[in-house]
């Protein structure tokens, strides 16, 4: 596996990540990509049930993909805020491969027909994250937008782009390190903080 962290300008804050909450077509083992499949009823709930955790965090800035599914946890999870849009935060395209089962996704590294080569997402995602995190000075952001996105960021961050996916409605906290980046599920580094 090549890691990217050299290879796109990726600058070194800290940050949140959120994939959006739960859609019919990932439980059903579709690709969505650019399509718009809206939050399921267990999607609304597990955005609205973080929010109470995310409101003992102090976010300095929301910034959202203009994908709806992504919008709406972010309005349920973060409902003090307003967030803004980057386009450069949308799933990735899949072309031809959208609408069917997730068993005929190609290979990562490659483009999919009439689709979106990963290389090409990554940077535009690199452009987001760098609009982004040139905007943070005493708290962090949060990212919330998709599975693609988790991809590109871990990535780019060091880690493999081919692992599970990451998890719906559930934050990641992403630091830099002398070496490289960490990354740990913020649920359990928020409830040791509040539990303290």
């Amino acid at each position: 596996m090549i890691y990217a962290a050299e290879k796109f300008d990726f600058p070194k804050v800290p940050f949140v990540f959120m994939r959006h909450g739960e859609t019919d077509a990932n439980r059903a083992g579709i690709i969505a990509g650019s399509s718009e499949p809206p939050l399921n009823q267990a999607g609304r709930q597990q955005a609205t049930a973080i929010a109470p955790l995310m409101a003992q965090g102090k976010w300095q800035t929301v910034f959202v993909s203009p994908q709806d599914r992504a919008r709406k946890t972010a309005q349920l999870a973060l409902p003090g805020y307003q967030p803004r849009v980057l386009d450069g935060l949308r799933e990735r395209h899949w072309g031809d491969l959208e609408g069917r089962p997730i068993s005929e996704v190609c290979s990562r590294f490659d483009t999919p027909p009439n689709g979106e080569g990963f290389d090409a997402m990554c940077q535009r995602v690199s452009f987001a994250m760098q609009q982004a995190l040139a905007e943070v000075t005493d708290n962090l952001c949060v990212i919330v937008a998709h599975s693609g996105v988790a991809r590109c960021i871990l990535y780019m961050t060091g880690f493999e782009a081919d692992g599970p996916r990451v998890p719906n409605a559930t934050p990641m906290l992403f630091r830099p390190t002398a070496t490289g980046w960490d990354y740990e599920d913020l649920t359990e580094t928020l409830i040791k903080e509040i539990s303290a």
